[in-house]
């Protein structure tokens, strides 16, 4: 791999690190199979930072506008139950932890759904991981001039 090869794949593994922190940072990223589904591919004609969806993530999308309200699964109160178990929330007893996933499940999620928490935000974005890609861009088109004059002057005198 050229030097310019190794530059590129440094900035672009930079900027996949930038937005897994970012999800990570405003707790977007509750599993983290989203922020795992940012992958650099680099080869000798292309590089490329991209969201592949093979780990499970949610689409991008939802990452950055939020799930919207509707139909939660059939054993949605399950799931909250056993999400509240993993994270280590206190209840006085199992029945208070049931009425809790409820609540959550049927209540704000199926009404508001998830990353809206106001329906004044429908639409909003709650994550952007477009700017730190622009980002990136822009400070690839201000070194590749000095690498390509570079690796071209290397090949007129080696």
């Amino acid at each position: 791999m050229s030097a310019l090869s190794d530059y590129i794949k440094k900035e672009l593994e930079r900027t996949r690190d930038e937005i897994r922190a970012a999800l990570s940072g405003q707790k977007i990223n509750a599993s983290g199979r989203s922020a795992d589904g940012f992958r650099v591919r680099v080869s000798d004609t292309r590089a490329q930072l991209y969201y592949s969806r093979d780990s499970g993530g949610a689409p991008l999308t939802t990452l950055e506008h939020g799930r919207p309200a509707g139909a939660v699964p059939r054993n949605f109160t399950e799931i909250i139950e056993q999400w509240s178990r993993d994270k280590g929330l206190r209840f006085t007893d199992e029945k208070e932890r049931r009425r809790f996933a409820g609540a959550v499940a049927y209540g704000k999620i199926k009404r508001f759904g998830y990353g809206r928490p106001s329906p004044a935000r429908y639409g909003s974005r709650t994550y952007n991981w477009t700017l730190p890609v622009e980002e990136t861009g822009d400070r690839l088109k201000k070194a590749l001039p000095w690498y390509t004059k570079n690796y071209i002057t290397d090949l007129i005198y080696k």
